[in-house]
C-alpha cells in the first residue's frame, strides 16, 4: 500500500470507512487470517460484532486488539487522518485544530486520540544525534509535604538536544527512574554517535564517566539557572519549559516502578463533645407555638371552662 503524500492522496486511498478496515486487515494479517490461539488459518467473520471467529478453536479475534484503535468509538478513518497529520506536519497538529478539521465534538476525545498516535510513534533507534549535543535531566511534579531529597516523588526526564546556531535540532526525551551514573550514561550512549559528537552537560557527578566511555565530554561549571544567549547548554533550557515537559507529553508507558506514594497523614479525630456540639448546631430549631393556640389548649381566652 502506497503511503499518501498529500491530503488529496489520502482521500483517494481511504475514501470510505470500509477501505480503512480492509487496509488494517492487510497490515494485521498480510498472509491471511492467523488465529492468535491455535495458529488456525480459517475463520468466519462476525459482521455484527466486527470480529473474526476461528474455525478450529472458535476463538474470536479482533483487528484492533493490541493497537491504539482497540475499544475506540471514533471512526477508523478519523484515526488514519490523525496519523497522516501527525506524520506529515513538521510541527505536528494541536488537538484543538484537529478537532475542528475532523469535526469531533469532544476536545478530550481528540486529545486522547492524538496522544495515543504520538505514543505509537517512538523515535527510530537507528537515527542518533551527532554534532554538538546538550544533555541534561529534570524532574516533573510539585512539592509533596513530608518528602525530602532531589526528585523524590517526582518524574525524572533525561533530555538530549542537538545544538544549532539559532534553534535546537533533533532531540531525545525519555522517562528515567533516577539521575544516577548508570541511567544517564546509558541514555547518552544510546542517543548519540560517539565518534561524531561533543556532549555538553552541567557539573552533575553522574556525567563524569562519559569521558571514560570514549565520548568527547565538556562539562559546564557554574550555577543551575538558565544560561544566557550563546551558552553551550541553551538548547536544553529552551526545551525545559513547563509547557514542553508537562506530564501529558511524557510517554504513556512507564517501564520502571512508579514513584512511592506519599506518607499517610494521621488526621486527629474530633472528640465526642465537639461532635455532639456540631450536631446540635446543625439541628433545626423547633418552631414556637402561637400564643392563641397555647391559650386555647389551656382552656382560656375563648369562654370554655370559665364561670
Amino acid at each position: 500500500m502506497k503511503v499518501p503524500a498529500t491530503l488529496d492522496d489520502f482521500y483517494r486511498t481511504f475514501p470510505t470507512e470500509q477501505r480503512c478496515w480492509e487496509a488494517l486487515r492487510r497490515l494485521r494479517w498480510p498472509a491471511g487470517f492467523r488465529c492468535p490461539r491455535c495458529e488456525g488459518r480459517k475463520a468466519q467473520r462476525l459482521r455484527a460484532r466486527g470480529l473474526w471467529q476461528c474455525a478450529s478453536c472458535r476463538y474470536q479475534a479482533s483487528l484492533t486488539a493490541g493497537t491504539p484503535f482497540h475499544g475506540t468509538r471514533v471512526p477508523l478513518r478519523t484515526w488514519f487522518l490523525a496519523m497522516f497529520f501527525v506524520g506529515r506536519h513538521k510541527q505536528g497538529i494541536s488537538a484543538l485544530q484537529f478537532q475542528r478539521d475532523a469535526g469531533l465534538g469532544s476536545y478530550k476525545t481528540t486529545w486522547t486520540l492524538l496522544h495515543k498516535v504520538r505514543s505509537a510513534l517512538p523515535p527510530n533507534p537507528l537515527v542518533r544525534l551527532e554534532g554538538d549535543v546538550d544533555v541534561d535531566e529534570t524532574y516533573i511534579g510539585g512539592h509533596r509535604p513530608g518528602r525530602l531529597g532531589r526528585g523524590v516523588g517526582k518524574t525524572g526526564v533525561a533530555i538530549a538536544v542537538e545544538r544549532r546556531e539559532e534553534t535546537a535540532g533533533s532531540k531525545r526525551l525519555i522517562q528515567i527512574p533516577n539521575a544516577t551514573r548508570v541511567v544517564l550514561n546509558s541514555f547518552v550512549e544510546s542517543s548519540i554517535r560517539p565518534e561524531n559528537t561533543t556532549v555538553f552537560t552541567d557539573a552533575w557527578g553522574s556525567y563524569k564517566a562519559l569521558a571514560k566511555l570514549g565520548i568527547d565530554h565538556r562539562p559546564r561549571k557554574g550555577g543551575h539557572g538558565p544560561p544566557g544567549p550563546g551558552h553551550p547548554a541553551v538548547g536544553t533550557h529552551r526545551l525545559r519549559q513547563p509547557q514542553d515537559l508537562a506530564p501529558r507529553h511524557l510517554s504513556r508507558r512507564q517501564p520502571e516502578a512508579p514513584p512511592a506514594l506519599p506518607r499517610r497523614v494521621q488526621l486527629p479525630l474530633r472528640p465526642p463533645l465537639a461532635r455532639a456540639q456540631a450536631l446540635r448546631l446543625r439541628s433545626t430549631p423547633r418552631r414556637p407555638w402561637p400564643a392563641a393556640s397555647v391559650r386555647a389548649a389551656r382552656g382560656g381566652g375563648n369562654g370554655i371552662g370559665t364561670a
